[in-house]
Parts: structure tokens; sequence; C-alpha cells
């Protein structure tokens, strides 16, 4: 059957920068993560994938890990907006690399605040 709704689609961007970011890949920095991440060219914030967008939390945590160079505890005792900024982007289509009003992943972005003092 012919399709001829047009689904339209933007490019993955940083959500703090606008800069496009790569394709989630897995990560092999040592550590065991579970969902695929990345780290945005341009401005350093680290995201993680979750293709389902039910493990948001999860997919959160990992991201702030990320971003502590695998230090949980430094993960866990930051504040968002104190310690960092976080952002999510929502109908992620990982197979295309591409928000998609028809897509149902979520890339959790984090971005850690320069360090007081």
């Amino acid at each position: 059957m012919l399709n001829l709704t047009r689904e339209r689609s933007q490019p993955a961007l940083c959500p703090f920068c606008r800069g496009p970011v790569p394709r989630p890949e897995p990560l092999r920095d040592g550590l065991w993560y579970e969902f695929d991440g990345g780290l945005c060219p341009t401005c350093g914030a680290h995201y993680a994938h979750d293709p389902t967008a039910r493990n948001g939390g999860a997919t959160m945590l990992q991201a702030m890990v990320q971003a502590c160079g695998g230090d949980w505890d430094a993960a866990l005792e930051m504040a968002p907006g104190e310690d960092y900024d976080e952002a999510v982007l929502t109908h992620y289509d990982g197979q295309h690399h591409r928000l998609a009003e028809r897509a149902f992943g979520s890339l959790y972005f984090v971005r850690r605040k320069p360090s007081r003092g």
C-alpha cells in the first residue's frame, strides 16, 4: 500500500549547543554500561540512548556516570541545576539517527558545570 503521509524528521542535535552529535554506540572505556551513548564533540555533553523510552531513570543515571568519568559516587552526589544541566530529546529514531514523530526512543544528555572554587 502506498503511504502518502510524509513524516518530517530532524537531525539529532545537542540540546545545549545545537551541534550535531554522533550516533550513540557501545561505550568501551572499561566500565559496564547498559545503554549506548556518546559525547558531544562541541560542548562535551554526555548522552545515553534509551531505545524504549521506558528506562529514563537508568539512562539518565548512566549519562551522569559518563559525565563523571565512571565515578558512581560523584555522579550520585551531583545536584541538578547546580552541578550539571540535563536535557532529553524524545522521539529519537536510533536506526536513522534522527528525531521523528513516530519514533519512541530518547536521548538523555548531561553537561557538567564548571567546578566552583
